[in-house]
């Protein structure tokens, strides 16, 4: 080990096999300290969702001591559709990251959302509707109860906030 930067990748899966991503290709370079694992940060160019491989390529030798993840707090982010933690109900289709033909009475739960200590001032929902009138039920639950809300979108060419 020295100070010198070593270039490293981390995948999603196996490099080489179908369906890897490559989510960061960046170096690892602290000054040296004998006998001393050091901690880095690096950001993915993707959120890694559920229970998946990650795989560290490296190029030189280095002593990886492990890896922790940072949980995000997805009610301040962009979430899909398709990438909801359940969809349920009579029809729908998944089509890459939306949820479309859907029929009555389908829901897409988002669970783990934190709004209690930065609250929340909008909800944005990029849709697409292609009848006149179609209406959403957006319910929020905590151990305080239930409020429920709800939204009317009229018919679109395409998709749109």
């Amino acid at each position: 080990m020295s100070s010198n930067a070593y270039k490293l990748q981390i995948w999603e899966g196996i490099p080489g096999e179908d369906g890897s991503v490559l989510v960061a290709d960046t170096y690892y370079q602290k000054p040296y300290e004998w006998s001393t694992y050091q901690e880095e940060t690096y950001r993915l160019s993707k959120h890694l969702r559920g229970i998946t491989s990650i795989c560290i390529v490296l190029y030189q030798k280095l002593q990886i001591k492990g890896c922790t993840f940072k949980r995000q707090n997805r009610a301040f982010e962009q979430n899909w559709a398709a990438h909801s933690d359940h969809i349920y109900g009579d029809s729908f289709t998944l089509a890459g990251h939306c949820v479309e033909g859907i029929g009555n009475n389908v829901t897409l739960e988002f669970s783990q959302m934190e709004f209690s200590v930065e609250g929340a001032s909008k909800l944005v929902v990029w849709r697409s509707s292609p009848i006149d009138k179609n209406t959403i039920l957006i319910q929020f639950s905590d151990e305080n109860g239930e409020k429920r809300q709800i939204v009317e979108f009229t018919k679109t060419e395409g998709y749109e906030e």
